[in-house]
């Protein structure tokens, strides 16, 4: 196979190894890395998991990190702008000719065994994040946990956000499924830190951990939380528990949930405190949550990003994610709302649409650039009020029908997907607006 010279004809050829309908396995990341020289080996590793808030947490425990003075990389997925978001190391990208050399260096690899386009990736990651000799490196699980190409880890610490229905195709079809292969990440004599989990399925992690000898640390249990005033750019809060007091925090992100997050990311914090005499100062804990979005580069989660009218975006891309826009909006201040909303084709969008139908909000349904992405007609099929609803063919239109309804005083929220939020960057970019 030629090699490539050029960093985005190599990119293209990256995203091309996606696939949909893959078995999953850890045999092609194994093969990847021991080529490597196994990497994985050289990481001192927090591994994460979660349907939702993974990013989140891995993003808050980066940025402290970062802020107290430790050398950190942080590998998140999937991206909103560039691909080298998701692989940094204190705050920068990875560099494109990194990526090229190990493209290259593994093409014959590549044709021979056909690894997807996230083994290849987690591969490169694990490298660079060897090659830069890092203090700490906080890795996102992409898929489950227990397949997942991340979870050839041995890390010193295991964090479980949240659990609920997605990815059904390849996680199972029931809570307590996806559970099983959630719990997957949970290593033997490895401290594992629980969000918010669903009581349901508490018991099947507690077993998976007991098994192993992994102490269990529930961050819902550990602090006292008390939030003191909220804006429509986040919110201000004092903290207590075991090993700090923390007081008028201010966290840059909306959205109850990110309470929870916060707790477990804190967890995480006290828990390398307690067995691996890291002591984080609270002006690191306190520096870290305020600097979440320079230090991690974390964008999209129910972010304001504009006013008159105001624009917010948000990567919320499953039901759980949805279910929280109504929550979320009443923290803003607006007359009418228009909702431009597209997702994948492998969600539950019929269950979404369901959703945002109890909003009082004019809705704009369209299609990404992804070729997964859902067609607007298979959308509009499932609504029920068709007089909410307005179809348009791409996120350029649907913006530009949105502009041209709302007034100052409106709100647009663009929500469901990922790549809907980097299509409509680019629109901003452009300034097609």
């Amino acid at each position: 196979m030629k090699k490539f010279r050029d960093y985005n004809k190599c990119i293209n050829f990256l995203f091309g190894l996606e696939r949909v309908g893959i078995k999953y396995s850890l045999n092609n990341i194994k093969v990847l890395l021991k080529y490597f020289g196994n990497p994985e080996k050289g990481i001192t590793a927090i591994h994460i998991a979660g349907t939702n808030g993974k990013g989140s947490v891995a993003s808050m425990i980066n940025s402290i990190l970062i802020e107290h003075g430790f050398k950190c990389g942080l590998y998140t997925s999937p991206h909103i702008f560039d691909f080298r978001e998701r692989i940094l190391v204190n705050r920068k990208f990875i560099e494109k000719e990194y990526i090229l050399d190990c493209t290259n260096d593994l093409l014959n690899l590549i044709e021979k065994i056909s690894p997807s386009f996230f083994e290849v990736t987690t591969a490169i990651a694990f490298k660079y994040f060897r090659d830069k000799k890092l203090d700490f490196a906080i890795v996102e699980a992409g898929l489950g946990g227990r397949l997942d190409s991340t979870n050839v880890l041995k890390p010193i610490l295991t964090i479980i956000t949240g659990i609920s229905i997605d990815h059904t195709e390849y996680l199972g079809n029931t809570i307590n499924k996806i559970a099983y292969e959630k719990s997957g990440i949970i290593k033997r004599n490895t401290p594992l830190i629980l969000g918010k989990i669903n009581n349901k399925v508490i018991p099947i992690l507690v077993s998976t951990a007991k098994a192993k000898n992994a102490n269990i640390v529930f961050s819902t249990k550990e602090h006292e939380i008390r939030i003191t005033r909220r804006t429509e750019e986040g919110f201000y809060f004092n903290l207590i528990n075991k090993n700090f007091k923390l007081t008028n925090v201010f966290l840059p992100l909306v959205g109850d949930f990110q309470k929870w997050n916060t707790l477990t990311s804190l967890s995480a914090i006290n828990k390398l405190s307690d067995n691996y005499h890291v002591k984080i100062k609270e002006e690191s804990i306190i520096n870290g949550l305020k600097n979440i979005k320079y230090n991690s580069r974390f964008y999209g989660r129910f972010e304001k990003i504009k006013e008159n009218p105001k624009i917010v975006i948000d990567v919320s891309h499953n039901l759980e994610g949805i279910k929280n826009i109504e929550k979320n909006l009443k923290y803003f201040t607006y007359d009418n709302l228009y909702i431009i909303f597209t997702m994948m084709s492998d969600k539950k969008y019929k269950n979404c649409i369901k959703e945002l139908e109890k909003i009082d909000s004019k809705i704009i349904v369209t299609k990404s650039s992804n070729k997964r992405a859902i067609e607007p007609e298979l959308l509009i099929e499932n609504v029920k009020e068709k007089n909410k609803f307005i179809h348009s063919r791409n996120v350029r239109e649907a913006f530009y029908l949105a502009k041209k309804f709302a007034n100052k005083q409106d709100l647009i929220l663009l929500t469901g997907s990922f790549y809907l939020i980097s299509d409509f960057l680019k629109v901003l970019k452009n300034k097609y607006n």
